[in-house]
């Protein structure tokens, strides 16, 4: 008797990605990840200009009153990279990739002179298969490894409108968060490129 097709795929996608792990483009996701992949691609090129929607007092002082600024500056098939600019700090980047059947989210930070930090690469992957809008994504071990006291934390990416795009952070243990609201419906000016990427690898 022949499986269903959505269970066969459940059994047999995970041992095919394992053994090939080249396979690692859009058709690997869930339909609602690669309906909510292909939404963020979308902005491939593009900036736009940020401001702080919610925010507990925990980040408040680092965030209030900033200038800020999303790129979607470089775009693959299985990899997203966006930095987010704060002022004149280029420091921070998002990488999304897929990996295993499903997106992965990693913090990457620079310092100016293009080395990383000490605590970067941070994030998660998001449990399958989520919203064509909304992924979420829990602290992974290495993050666990790095802020012991956020192995609680995650992250998210909500396309809450066709013109709104939130990022946020909800820390639970402590009851802090940030949510970060991008007006997708204006582009922006071209932000510097972020520390550590003059040249895209």
């Amino acid at each position: 008797m022949n499986l269903p097709l959505k269970r066969l795929t459940a059994t047999l996608l995970p041992a095919l990605l394992m053994a090939n792990p080249a396979l690692a483009g859009p058709e690997t996701l869930p339909e609602e990840q690669r309906a909510f992949w292909e939404r963020f691609q979308a902005l491939c090129g593009q900036a736009f200009a940020g401001e702080i929607s919610d925010v507990t007092h925990y980040y408040a002082d680092g965030v209030e009153g900033r200038e800020m600024r999303m790129q979607v500056m470089e775009c693959e098939d299985d990899r997203i990279h966006a930095p987010f600019h704060i002022d004149d700090n280029h420091s921070r980047n998002w990488i999304l990739t897929i990996v295993d059947g499903t997106i992965r989210l990693k913090h990457d930070h620079r310092y100016e002179d293009g080395t990383e930090e000490a605590i970067s690469q941070y994030g998660g992957d998001a449990p399958t298969p989520g919203l064509p809008t909304r992924q979420i994504f829990p602290a992974d071990e290495h993050t666990a490894e790095i802020l012991p006291k956020r192995a609680d934390n995650f992250w998210f990416f909500d396309f809450v409108d066709e013109d709104t795009l939130q990022y946020g952070v909800h820390w639970p243990k402590y009851g802090h968060s940030i949510r970060v609201e991008f007006d997708l419906s204006e582009t922006i000016e071209t932000p510097p490129r972020p520390w550590g990427y003059d040249d895209e690898d």
